[in-house]
C-alpha cells in the first residue's frame, strides 16, 4: 500500500511526466463536454466530445507516436541506434567515458557508430523532432476538419428530417383540425526536443492558435479563448507555482525539504540511511568526486552503492539497461540534475539533524516530510482539476445561458438559416 501510494504521488508530482498533464486536461475535457450537452444537447455534446478527447489523444500521443515511427523507419534504415541521446555527443571527453562504460558490446559499437556519424545522427535527431511535431499538428488539423464536417452534415440531415416530420405532422393535423405544437537543433530546440512536457507546449500553442483562428463563429471563439487560456495557465504555470509555494511553505514553517522525488521520500531504506549515518558518507564521497564532468560521470558508474547514485536512479535521472543493473549509456544524464540531488539530500539531512537536537524522532520527522509531500501533490492536482474541470466549464456555461443571442448551438443556428435561404426548409 505504501509503495503504491509513493508511486502515485511521485508520478502526479513529476514535472517531467505527461500523466499529471493528462489528468488535468481530462478533467477539462469532461467538464467542457458536459457543459456542451447541457446547452447544445446531443449535437453540440458529440461535437465537443470528439474535439476534446480526440485532441487529448493527439496531444499526449501524437508526437511520441510519430517519433516512434521515425525511429523504426528512418533510424533503422541508416543502421543507427535511436535510443542514443544526441546530447551525449556534445562533450568529446565525456563521450569517451560514455563509450567506456557502455553496459554491453552491442551498445558500445552503436555508440561508436553514432560518434563517427555524429553530424548525420544529430541531423536525424533534429529531423525526428521537427517531423513528429509537424505531423502531430497536421493530424490535429485533419481531426478538426473532419469533426466540423461530420457535425455540420449531421446537423443538416437532422434539421431536414425534423422539418419533413414537422411538415408531415402539420398536414396530418390540418386534415384532423388539430393545432400543432413545437420544440469547440539550437538551444531552444534542444530544450523542447528532449522534454516530453515541453513537446506539449508546442502542441498546445498550435492547438490554441488553430482553434481560435478556425472558430466557426464568435460563440465558439469566446468559448475556446476562455478554455484554452485557462488550460495553458493551469497546465504550465499555476501547477508549478503551487508546487513551489508548497515546498517553500514546508521549508519555512516546518523546516522540512520536500523537493526530492516522492519515491525517495517514501522509501524506508532512504530513511534508514539517515538513521545509520550512511547518507552522510555518500554525500561526502559524491562531493569529493565532483571535480569535473568526466570524473563525476565515472563516479556514477563505479559507485552503484552510493546513496546519491541510487537516489538519482530511483528518481529516473539515471536510466539502467533492463535486467543488467548497469547504467544505459545511450540515455543522457544531466549532471547538473545529479548535483541537485546531492544538494537536496544534504539540505534534508541538515534539517533532520537539527530536528533530532530539538528532541524529534526519526519516525516523526519522516512522517512529517511524507505528509507534506503528499499534501503538496494533492493541492497541485486538486487545484488544477477544480479550475479546469469545474470552474472554467461553469464560467462558459453561465455565459452561454445568460447570452442575449441565446444559448442555442450557434453552428446549428447558422446551418438552419442556410437551409432556409436555400429553400430546403422553411
Amino acid at each position: 500500500m505504501l509503495v503504491n501510494a509513493a508511486k502515485i504521488y511521485s508520478t502526479l508530482g513529476n514535472p517531467n511526466s505527461l500523466i499529471p498533464l493528462g489528468v488535468k486536461d481530462a478533467s477539462s475535457c469532461l467538464g467542457m463536454t458536459v457543459g456542451s450537452y447541457i446547452t447544445g444537447k446531443e449535437e453540440e455534446g458529440v461535437d465537443r466530445f470528439i474535439d476534446e478527447f480526440g485532441t487529448e489523444i493527439l496531444w499526449l500521443g501524437g508526437i511520441p507516436g510519430f517519433k516512434w515511427i521515425f525511429d523504426k523507419t528512418v533510424f533503422k534504415a541508416y543502421g543507427l541506434d535511436s535510443k542514443i541521446d544526441p546530447r551525449n555527443l556534445k562533450d568529446k571527453k565525456l563521450f569517451e567515458k560514455i563509450k567506456e562504460f557502455a553496459p554491453n558490446e552491442e551498445i558500445k559499437k552503436n555508440l561508436e557508430k553514432a560518434g563517427k556519424n555524429s553530424r548525420l545522427f544529430k541531423n536525424l535527431a533534429a529531423a525526428k523532432f521537427v517531423v513528429s511535431t509537424v505531423l502531430a499538428a497536421v493530424s490535429y488539423v485533419t481531426l478538426t476538419r473532419l469533426k466540423q464536417k461530420y457535425t455540420e452534415n449531421k446537423i443538416r440531415k437532422n434539421l431536414i428530417k425534423e422539418y419533413n416530420e414537422k411538415k408531415a405532422k402539420e398536414e396530418k393535423n390540418t386534415n384532423t383540425h388539430q393545432n400543432p405544437s413545437f420544440k469547440g537543433i539550437g538551444r531552444v530546440v534542444e530544450e523542447f526536443a528532449f522534454s516530453p512536457v515541453k513537446n506539449m507546449y508546442l502542441m498546445d500553442g498550435f492547438i490554441t492558435t488553430e482553434r481560435l483562428t478556425d472558430s466557426r463563429n464568435m460563440q465558439e471563439f469566446v468559448g475556446y479563448a476562455i478554455k484554452e487560456g485557462s488550460c495553458l495557465f493551469f497546465l504550465y504555470y499555476a501547477g508549478k507555482k503551487i508546487q513551489q509555494i508548497m515546498e517553500n511553505n514546508a521549508k519555512k514553517k516546518h523546516n522540512k525539504s520536500i523537493t526530492l522525488d516522492a519515491r525517495v521520500l517514501e522509501d524506508d531504506a532512504f530513511k534508514m540511511s539517515f538513521a545509520d549515518g550512511s547518507i552522510a558518507k555518500s554525500i561526502e564521497e559524491f562531493k569529493k568526486a565532483n571535480t569535473s564532468n568526466t570524473a563525476l560521470y565515472e563516479f556514477l558508474h563505479k559507485n552503484p552503492e552510493n546513496k546519491i547514485v541510487k537516489i538519482a536512479k530511483q528518481s529516473d535521472l539515471i536510466k539502467e539497461l533492463k535486467g543488467t543493473g548497469k547504467i544505459d549509456t545511450r540515455a543522457f544524464i544531466d549532471l547538473k540534475d545529479i548535483e541537485g540531488v546531492n544538494e537536496k539530500v544534504s539540505e534534508l539531512y541538515g534539517q533532520y539533524n537539527e530536528a533530532l537536537r530539538k528532541g524529534e524522532t526519526i519516525d516523526s520527522f519522516f512522517k512529517g516530510v511524507r505528509k507534506l509531500k503528499r499534501g503538496s501533490v494533492r493541492c497541485n492536482i486538486g487545484a488544477s482539476v477544480l479550475a479546469l474541470g469545474v470552474i472554467t466549464p461553469a464560467a462558459i456555461l453561465i455565459k452561454r445561458l445568460t447570452d442575449k443571442s441565446g444559448k442555442e448551438f450557434q453552428t446549428k443556428k447558422e446551418i438552419k438559416e442556410q437551409l432556409i435561404r436555400e429553400g430546403i426548409i422553411s
